[in-house]
């Protein structure tokens, strides 16, 4: 049996020991449990909005040099002849022309700005038929052109409108074009910029009233494979340059001059935001740490103090030094691993009640959540737990260090 790792189980604390022993195992249990949900908390933001962004407009878009994504007067020529080369690029899983309008809804009392996006029976509606509320998805797949709209919770709440309600809207361009549509569904995906103002439509609607012709669009929306959770930066990053690629190695003279942008840029405001969330996790982290890691030092110092005797008759009977660091980095260790059993327990716990049952609300209109959105990895738990316990043996190094300057004469002759 290992002689350092059998006298540490025999070094028990006892009065100020003991007491500053448990008071160290649970700095240890609030420091990892902290970073743990610090860390779970700042990847389910960043993976529930990020999700929600990419949402609205696609992680990656095509448009017309020099002009905005929701661009209403330059049309751009989405008819592209290398679009099923770029359908190809492992990653990519859905294609849309897009067409946005803006326009003024009338109600009985109030009268609201609104962008109108059009799209047609290929759009991708999975991630809006996640967050309806009432009613049904329109459906654009007819030879007709659809009067259906899709419009947000907050909007209709905000005009009195509801599902089945018939809607006024005036198009203000060259002339005045009033249409009347019919409200299909309401959705709630609480971006509140994006939230308060966008109505989905038909794209033909949206042509016509702009006076485009067929594969006329604002931009083309490419959706990728995991919806904008972590992780998802860096295959957009290689898609948008794989992108390129094909644009440069396909393009036709006949093919219209095109732009690409990512949704970092067209959301810069909301992915920055989420950016600095890394900046506070290792902020907590280092806190946390220093936190533990000073409470540790000064539990195994009242340690080493009380068994100084014991230290003085082990280098004595001709133990070396390092050798006796051991013992007590080995107790110090006992400390933190127990410390790190409950504090991960907790952090589990407290992580999955907050998933599941959404206990912590927010206010949407600050934070574009309505709860504290979390992303619980074993991949995290086990990196927090390996490289905090690393650290915490690096810190008990300090006060073990004491152990070379006591003196087996003295300490003899004091017990």
């Amino acid at each position: 049996m290992n002689l350092n790792l059998f006298i540490s189980k025999k070094v028990k604390g006892s009065g100020l020991s003991s007491v500053s022993n448990a008071i160290a195992c649970v700095s240890v249990a609030i420091s990892i449990g902290v970073i743990i949900i610090a860390i779970a908390v700042a990847s389910g933001f960043k993976s529930e909005i990020g999700r929600r962004a990419v949402g609205f407009s696609g992680e990656i878009m095509l448009l017309a040099p020099g002009t905005d994504y929701m661009n209403d007067t330059y049309p751009f020529n989405a008819d592209l002849s290398y679009l099923d080369d770029i359908r190809a690029v492992e990653g990519v899983r859905n294609i849309a022309e897009v067409a946005y309008k803006p326009g003024m809804l009338k109600s009985d009392t109030d009268v609201h700005g609104a962008l109108f996006k059009g799209v047609d029976s290929t759009y991708n509606f999975d991630f809006f038929a996640e967050h309806i509320v009432e009613g049904s998805l329109p459906d654009f797949s007819g030879n007709k052109m659809s009067d259906r709209i899709l419009i947000s919770k907050r909007l209709a709440r905000m005009l009195g409108y509801g599902t089945g309600d018939n809607i006024t809207v005036y198009f203000i361009g060259d002339d005045v074009k009033l249409r009347r549509f019919s409200i299909a569904g309401l959705y709630d995906i609480q971006l509140e910029d994006l939230d308060e103002r966008l109505i989905i439509a038909d794209i033909r609607q949206i042509r016509r009233l702009s006076g485009w012709q067929e594969h006329e669009s604002s931009c083309v929306e490419i959706f990728l494979d995991g919806e904008g959770r972590r992780g998802s930066e860096r295959q957009r990053d290689r898609i948008y340059e794989q992108t390129g690629l094909v644009i440069m190695t396909k393009d036709m003279p006949e093919d219209a001059p095109v732009a690409v942008q990512k949704v970092d840029d067209v959301f810069s405001t909301v992915f920055d935001w989420l950016a600095l969330l890394d900046l506070n996790v290792l902020v907590v982290m280092a806190l946390m740490i220093a936190v533990a890691g000073f409470n540790m030092i000064s539990g195994l110092l009242i340690i080493l103090f009380e068994r100084i005797s014991m230290i003085g008759l082990l280098k004595s009977l001709g133990m070396r030094t390092a050798d006796i660091c051991k013992v007590f980095i080995y107790r110090g260790g006992a400390i933190v691993l127990k410390g790190m059993i409950w504090g991960n327990i907790i952090a589990i716990a407290l992580m999955l009640i907050q998933q599941y049952v959404h206990v912590v609300k927010l206010d949407p209109s600050n934070y574009f959540v309505n709860f504290v959105p979390v992303d619980l990895r074993l991949t995290d738990i086990i990196a927090v737990d390996i490289i905090s316990f690393a650290l915490m043996l690096l810190i008990m190094i300090i006060p073990s260090l004491f152990i070379a300057r006591v003196s087996p004469d003295k300490t003899i002759k004091v017990s």
